[in-house]
């Protein structure tokens, strides 16, 4: 059975779910920071920038999924 997967707003936190319990969270939190809090109930706070960059990792990881390399996907400097 595949699961669904979609985003789901309730005020500010919006809930990634897989049509389960227990779905994890990402909201800003009162420093302005993004805070995501996991099905497990652990939390990480990362400024908005790092953030920003998550989805692109996740395809990064996905691209060399059981790969064992090391590398700089992108370098900016200030």
């Amino acid at each position: 059975m595949k699961n669904n997967y979609f985003l789901r707003q309730e005020g500010s936190k919006v809930f990634m779910c897989c049509g389960k319990a227990g779905c994890p969270s990402v909201e800003f939190n009162s420093e302005g920071m993004v805070e995501i809090s996991d099905d497990f109930g652990n939390q990480v706070k990362m400024n908005k920038e790092e953030a920003a960059l998550i989805a692109g990792a996740v395809e990064q990881l996905k691209t060399f999924e059981g790969s064992n390399k090391s590398k700089v996907l992108k370098s900016e400097s200030s």
